[in-house]
């Protein structure tokens, strides 16, 4: 859980910087994420007026991931920028989660603001959609499986697929 003490965000202006274990975020089952090699790294920009805190800066963390050609897990860096908008007040009684329209709702008792959700979804969002190892990969044999990266097999390429042949004719 990723916590902004209240008492720690002076009025006006302010920057802090956080490391959090990233396995908190509970993104790694449902993303693809091997392993994360580094804590989560946040930089943050706050500005605090009498009724809202905005937040701007970056989240960072280093993660493994299996290529999407060749199947080797290989390391690489997700970045996130985030911009976080609170309000103090009381929670509307509709909205559970305390954020409606992109807007954490501080209840005015609170001590801290949890920034997790906002912080995963922005991960979420700047995962690969296929995940490569490098943009030459190669990936492996259809045939034989070798990774084609570190050898050349010597599979025949497969001879003419009559069943595409009608769409040839197609102008």
């Amino acid at each position: 859980m990723i916590r902004i003490e209240l008492d720690s965000i002076p009025d006006g202006s302010s920057h802090i910087d956080l490391v959090e274990d990233a396995g908190g975020l509970d993104i790694a089952v449902e993303s693809g994420i091997q392993s994360f090699e580094s804590p989560l790294g946040l930089a943050l920009d706050i500005v605090r007026s009498s009724g809202e805190i905005v937040i701007r800066g970056k989240a960072g963390v280093e993660v493994v991931l299996d290529c999407g050609r060749c199947l080797k897990q290989y390391r690489t860096r997700l970045e996130a920028p985030l911009n976080i908008m609170c309000t103090f007040g009381a929670l509307a009684p509709e909205e559970v989660d305390g954020c409606r329209d992109g807007v954490i709702e501080i209840p005015t008792n609170a001590r801290y603001i949890d920034i997790s959700g906002e912080v995963r979804s922005e991960l979420m969002v700047r995962m690969p959609v296929k995940p490569l190892c490098d943009a030459a990969c190669k990936g492996l044999c259809p045939k034989c499986g070798a990774d084609l990266n570190e050898t050349s097999c010597t599979c025949e390429p497969d001879g003419h697929d009559s069943r595409w042949d009608a769409l040839k004719d197609l102008k």
